[in-house]
């Protein structure tokens, strides 16, 4: 129990805490703004992070439409990435809980065949970093209460299939 308080309190109340506190600065400097939430592909499919992780992720999805809702009268959009797979000191870590000799380059190798659409690319940090300043931007000024998913297309297919995508050999395709 001690471990969920401490994830909840992490990943929940400090994004809470912070979109009050923008908010509160926000309006009160009557310009608008926009405030980008971070949480995780853990909080739209099972399996990807522990129950702990994943309940606060998308508690935070939940925190970010309803603030958009409350907000969007001050001009606030308020929107939230989700990352998947990418190459971070979190990511090499949890490998590492299982493979202690695992490197970087051998974690992001591993994301880029098994974590994507995107056969051999990994995410990287500045994969979120270029979302987030979209969202920022006045290019996303109509764009609230919406999650942002950064993954190689990983959640929105199997790729267990793929094969059937394939062109499909022919006799005369082999050598006789």
């Amino acid at each position: 129990m001690k471990r969920i308080s401490k994830v909840i309190g992490v990943n929940m109340n400090g994004v809470i805490h912070g979109t009050k506190h923008a908010a509160r600065a926000m309006i009160s400097g009557g310009k608008g703004g926009a405030i980008i939430n971070s949480s995780s592909t853990a909080a739209i499919m099972g399996g990807l992070g522990s129950h702990a992780y994943t309940l606060t992720k998308e508690a935070i999805l939940g925190l970010t439409r309803s603030s958009s809702c409350e907000l969007g009268t001050y001009g606030i959009r308020v929107n939230c990435v989700l990352p998947h797979a990418v190459l971070s000191p979190m990511l090499v870590d949890a490998y590492r809980g299982f493979v202690k000799d695992i490197t970087a380059e051998e974690v992001q190798q591993k994301m880029g065949e098994n974590a994507s659409l995107l056969k051999g690319r990994c995410g990287l940090v500045e994969d979120v970093a270029h979302a987030v300043l979209f969202l920022a931007s006045d290019e996303a000024g109509f764009i609230t209460g919406h999650n942002l998913v950064i993954d190689g297309g990983f959640t929105s297919s199997s790729v267990n299939m793929t094969f059937i995508y394939r062109e499909k050999k022919t006799e005369s395709d082999h050598p006789s």
